[in-house]
């Protein structure tokens, strides 16, 4: 799901675990950045690396939610 397909607020991803295409474990969800237009959550950064110490901006374009 991306912005425009349902995640609509950014609470409900906060902590979240993020897995790649292939279904293995990324990292969790950091912080969460909302369209200024639409209000609604459009990228979020992932905590990776050892005690996630390291924070990579991705994009909510195409993501989706499981379980």
């Amino acid at each position: 799901m991306g912005a425009a397909d349902g995640f609509t607020d950014s609470g409900e991803l906060d902590g979240l675990t993020v897995y790649d295409n292939d279904g293995e474990k990324v990292g969790s969800v950091g912080r969460v950045y909302v369209d200024d237009d639409t209000g609604k959550p459009d990228w979020v950064t992932v905590k990776t690396g050892l005690f996630g110490m390291k924070e990579s901006f991705v994009p909510l374009a195409g993501a989706r939610r499981v379980g």
